[in-house]
């Protein structure tokens, strides 16, 4: 069990509070040269307060055994009083301080709060008013206590009970809490004996009486077994030192050591005689005097350091947090709530500062949602747009050419998310087949859908006419018609009769192609293109034809492969790209095409490319 385990203990709470006793009984006899003054009742407040009833229990035992043995006390009447009184004013301050409750609900006995201040200072006079007509009933006959020893004693239990809380906060000792205690009767009548006994105690001052002292102790008693509220079972148990406690602990020292000790001294001394009423009450005024030097000072400044500094701080603190981890902050709320802060002070200005701060928050939070949901919803549509523009490139091949006079292949690479490139083939009729390959400005998802738009009116109109310059005419009208983003389309479209071999085709701001005829290498055809499409209406496009033999090979592809860039701002060129059909010209149409791909990506050190690519390649059978 370790130390702060031990502290829930009640065996210990009675061992330490026994051995806390015992050292302060020594400190008061060697200090006062056996003077007796009853210095131990200083641990009343810190042990009750702290440690509660079993520790009052603790410090009794050890008084009933310093009274009999040390002092000689042998009167039965005289000790079951004095144990008694010293029994009730022991655990008075714990129930005193359990029945009432702050704003923030009830709490262990702390000093974090001008409320908590006043609270402790009303327990403190209580008890040196209690202790004083217990004295003047019991004790003043046998030891000669009076008003100005209770207020020196009580004043440095004060200094104990801050301290004591200073240490339970730092090493996170657990308050002894009260425990639910069975109702025997109404609230009225708990309260209506405590009532009772304090009109006795005052009432018999000056008339003691030990009848009437027993009354007092019993009513009191009834007073301590008063059930408490059942909010007081759940507080925290862990002591806080908040910036109030720890203004206040070092404020107090200062002002309250000072006079205690000199009052103290003045009193060794012998300055003033107990028993002349002249001089009681001019020491009483001394003593009054300082009490309220002391006291109203503190009291008022410590009421102007909560109001205006602590209190606002601690709002500042608590409505920014709150507001700051919640996930829906309520702007209105947090601005009311440090609206509320009416300090005119660098408070405020901080609080205002913050307060735009976190508006600031807000608008940047939901602005970042915004954009958060925008671009899920941008990458969604690329996903979709993506995924649709691999779909129309068809990728048949070999199902395709085995029905067909001729090998065909072809390749396509986006270099964004959603690029603007396509290639296509499809049977027109039993003799003759159509392809395609483009290139849509722009990227995302409306090239996608201009490219989805241009690959289906090609294919109906290819159908429709026979004629492929009438085909792109139709289809560029199409493509002009409500083209808001001004996108355009470049493509070269042919028609090949797989019987006869005659090729016909008609470029539409397309790049050149390649042909290789006569089992040759590969050259380009070099006609003029014409106009992209969508950027006019009414555009007359030249056909052209060439016949292609057995074995004569036509490739396309769009600007992405020449205009490949290798970082350092050159090209890949048409040169590269002639060079490599060549070295791979009698290769499968496949491996042609993967060999312009990898010297593409040698060329460009295996860089992620900066345009699209496609490529398509067409070769007549034997």
């Amino acid at each position: 069990m370790n130390a702060k385990e031990l502290f829930k203990s009640p065996k210990f709470i009675v061992l330490i509070s026994m051995a806390i006793n015992i050292i302060l009984i020594l400190i008061g006899d060697i200090w006062f040269d056996n003077n007796y003054i009853h210095l131990e009742l200083s641990a009343l407040l810190i042990l009750s307060l702290l440690l509660g009833p079993y520790a009052i229990l603790g410090f009794s035992i050890v008084e009933l055994l310093y009274w009999i043995l040390v002092l000689g006390m042998n009167d039965v009447t005289v000790i079951i009083l004095s144990l008694s009184s010293i029994f009730v004013l022991g655990i008075m301050p714990w129930k005193l301080w359990y029945m009432t409750k702050s704003k923030r609900g009830f709490e262990i006995p702390n000093m974090n709060s001008f409320y908590s201040f006043a609270k402790i200072i009303i327990i403190v006079l209580f008890m040196i008013l209690q202790a004083y007509i217990f004295s003047n009933q019991i004790f003043n006959e046998t030891f000669g206590l009076n008003l100005e020893t209770f207020y020196m004693i009580f004043i440095l239990g004060l200094i104990l009970l801050l301290l004591g809380m200073g240490v339970f906060g730092i090493l996170n000792i657990a308050v002894y809490t009260p425990k639910q205690i069975k109702k025997v009767m109404p609230d009225r009548l708990y309260d209506l004996a405590l009532v009772i006994a304090i009109i006795l105690s005052i009432a018999t001052l000056n008339n003691p009486n030990n009848l009437c002292l027993f009354l007092i102790l019993i009513l009191y008693a009834i007073f301590l077994i008063k059930p408490l509220n059942k909010d007081v079972f759940k507080i925290n148990n862990i002591q806080k030192l908040t910036i109030f406690y720890k203004a206040f602990i070092s404020i107090f020292i200062i002002l309250i050591i000072i006079p205690t000790f000199l009052l103290l001294s003045l009193t060794g001394l012998g300055i003033y005689e107990h028993g002349n009423t002249s001089e009681f009450l001019n020491y009483l005024v001394l003593l009054s005097g300082f009490f309220l030097a002391i006291l109203i000072p503190l009291v008022i400044y410590m009421y102007f350091l909560e109001k205006q500094v602590i209190n606002p701080i601690n709002q500042l603190s608590a409505y920014l947090f709150e507001e700051i981890n919640d996930d829906d902050v309520d702007l209105d709320n947090l601005v009311n709530n440090l609206n509320s802060i009416t300090v005119n002070n660098e408070i405020k200005s901080l609080s205002e500062s913050m307060l735009n701060m976190e508006k600031e928050f807000v608008d940047y939070r939901e602005n970042l949602l915004d954009v958060t949901k925008e671009k899920e919803r941008y990458e969604t549509e690329l996903k979709l747009a993506h995924e649709i523009q691999y779909a129309m490139n068809p990728t048949d091949f070999e199902k395709f050419n085995e029905n067909n006079n001729l090998s065909l292949w072809g390749f396509m690479k986006s270099a964004h998310a959603v690029g603007g490139d396509f290639y296509d083939y499809f049977k027109i009729d039993e003799e003759n087949i159509g392809f395609v390959i483009g290139d849509v400005s722009g990227k995302g998802v409306p090239t996608t859908l201009i490219l989805v738009k241009t690959m289906t009116l090609i294919r109906d109109y290819a159908t429709y006419y026979s004629d492929l310059s009438d085909v792109l005419y139709e289809v560029n009208n199409e493509l002009c018609k409500d083209n808001v983003k001004e996108l355009f389309v470049g493509c070269l479209l042919g028609k090949l009769n797989i019987k006869t071999g005659e090729l016909c085709y008609v470029n539409a701001g397309h790049r050149k192609p390649l042909i290789r005829q006569n089992d040759g290498d590969f050259e380009y055809l070099n006609e003029k293109p014409g106009l992209l499409l969508a950027g006019m209406e009414n555009i007359d496009y030249k056909k052209h034809t060439i016949h292609l033999k057995p074995n004569d090979t036509l490739f396309l592809y769009t600007d992405g492969v020449t205009y490949a860039n290798d970082g350092n701002n050159r090209h890949y060129g048409e040169r590269n790209l002639q060079k490599i059909l060549n070295q791979n010209k009698d290769n499968e149409l496949n491996i042609i095409i993967k060999s312009i791909e990898d010297d593409i990506n040698k060329f460009c050190n295996n860089k992620e490319l900066s345009d699209d690519i496609a490529m398509l390649i067409i070769k007549m059978k034997e």
